[in-house]
C-alpha cells in the first residue's frame, strides 16, 4: 500500500507539473483569489512611503510573512517598477509563481536546503538593477512567523532597504495548513501595513550579530502583523 501511495503521489506530482495542468489550476486559483481581493475595502499604511522610494529606482526587499502571502499580489503596484517574488522549487511554490505571474510579478525559485549562491547572485544583480524581491520569511514550509536571515544577507550584499509588509481583514478564513494562511471574506475591510525596517546591517557579519538581526526582524515583522490584526478588531495575532 505504502507503495502505491507513493505511485500515485508522484503521478499527481507529474500532473501538476505539466502546463496543461498547472496553468488551467493555477488560474482558477488565481481567479478564486482576486474575487477576495477585489471585493475587500481596502486601507493602508505606509505605502506612499514605499512607492517614492522605489520609483526613484531603488530596489528594495519586501518581507512578509506566508501566513500573510494571499494579500500579496496587490500590495505590490507594478506601476512602481518589477517586482520578483522567491518561491520555493518544490510544485506548491512553482503554483504560487504562476498565481502571482498573473498578476505581472516575476518569480524566481529557491530550493530548501541548498546553497542557492548562483540565485544569491542573480538576486542580488536584480536588486542593484532596480528590480524588488519579494520574500516569505518563514517559508516555505516554516515553522510559521520564524524568520530566516536569508533577506539581511541580501541586503547586506546589495545595501537595499528591507521593507516590512503585512496585511489583515475584518473577517477572514484560514487554509488548514501549517501557516494557517489567511484569506479576506468579500466584501469587508482589509488593511496593508508598510513600514521600513530600520535596523543597522554592518558590512561584516558575524554569527551572533545574524542571529540578533534575524530575531529582531522577526519580532519586527511579528509585530507589525499585530498592529494589521488589532486595527481590523482582532485582539491577538489570527494565524
Amino acid at each position: 500500500m505504502p507503495s502505491m501511495m507513493k505511485q500515485a503521489r508522484r503521478k499527481i506530482d507529474s500532473a501538476l507539473c505539466s502546463p496543461s495542468v498547472a496553468g488551467p489550476v493555477s488560474r482558477l486559483i488565481t481567479s478564486h483569489l482576486r474575487k477576495r481581493l477585489e471585493g475587500t475595502r481596502w486601507t493602508s499604511d505606509g505605502k506612499e512611503a514605499l512607492a517614492e522610494h522605489v520609483q526613484a529606482g531603488n530596489g528594495v526587499i519586501m518581507v512578509l510573512w506566508h501566513g500573510r502571502l494571499p494579500a500579496a499580489p496587490i500590495g505590490w503596484d507594478t506601476d512602481w517598477g518589477k517586482l520578483c517574488v522567491v518561491t520555493s522549487a518544490a510544485i506548491p511554490g512553482r503554483m504560487v509563481g504562476r498565481v502571482m505571474g498573473q498578476f505581472g510579478h516575476d518569480t524566481i525559485p529557491m530550493r530548501e536546503r541548498k546553497a542557492n549562491t548562483g540565485t544569491s547572485l542573480q538576486i542580488a544583480r536584480m536588486v542593484r538593477g532596480g528590480t524588488s524581491i519579494g520574500f516569505a520569511a518563514d517559508g516555505p514550509l516554516g515553522p510559521a512567523r520564524k524568520a530566516k536571515s536569508v533577506p539581511i544577507d541580501w541586503a547586506r550584499l546589495t545595501g537595499a532597504q528591507i521593507w516590512l509588509f503585512t496585511a489583515s481583514y475584518r473577517n477572514y478564513s484560514c487554509v488548514k495548513a501549517w501557516d494557517r494562511m489567511a484569506l479576506p471574506i468579500s466584501g469587508d475591510e482589509g488593511i496593508m501595513l508598510y513600514r521600513r525596517w530600520d535596523a543597522e546591517i554592518p558590512k561584516k557579519l558575524g554569527a551572533d550579530m545574524r542571529e540578533t538581526l534575524r530575531q529582531r526582524l522577526e519580532d519586527d515583522l511579528n509585530a507589525l502583523t499585530l498592529e494589521a490584526d488589532q486595527r481590523m478588531g482582532h485582539e491577538t495575532l489570527i494565524n
